[in-house]
């Protein structure tokens, strides 16, 4: 998970640093820490694999459920108004309904093809139809900000 949320903070800094470029405004230290907390509450549950994570809306709902009440025992230990701040990154980014949760969920699809690459790179073939079929939801993916730096990104 670690490895995963720093990929996925880096390339949300990129993102970032590219819509900043282009124009848009962001809140680049925010989304840089929704990044890092997006997939805490796997401390609880480990990494739920997409495809099972997805297969119902009701599945769906019912694992999200579950990560809502174990996130709190996440940040437990945590001063108060630290905890609250940390909870509130992470359900924005789960609800998408931000910018900055926005670019953070194309960070995390980033980070999954580079994760694909590299297991590619040391012969793991099976790895290609993840790569494509994310690649292909990436190439897909319609938002204007994102229109706007997918050719860089996407090269």
């Amino acid at each position: 998970m670690a490895e995963h949320s720093f990929f996925t903070a880096y390339f949300t800094s990129i993102l970032s640093y590219l819509l900043q470029k282009a124009g848009e405004s962001i809140d680049a230290g925010k989304a840089v820490q929704m990044a890092l907390v997006h997939d805490m509450e796997e401390t609880f549950s480990g990494d739920i694999l997409g495809p099972f994570k997805h297969y119902s809306p009701e599945l769906s709902r019912a694992i999200r459920k579950v990560n809502e009440e174990t996130i709190l025992e996440v940040f437990e230990g945590l001063p108060a108004d630290l905890r609250d701040y940390y909870i509130l990154l992470w359900k924005e980014e789960g609800s998408g309904e931000s910018l900055e949760a926005e670019i953070v969920k194309v960070a995390d699809k980033l980070s999954l093809l580079a994760k694909c690459l590299e297991e590619m790179n040391a012969g793991n073939g099976c790895m290609g139809k993840v790569y494509e079929e994310s690649r292909k939801k990436l190439e897909e993916y319609e938002a204007p900000w994102w229109q706007k730096i997918k050719s860089q990104i996407l090269a």
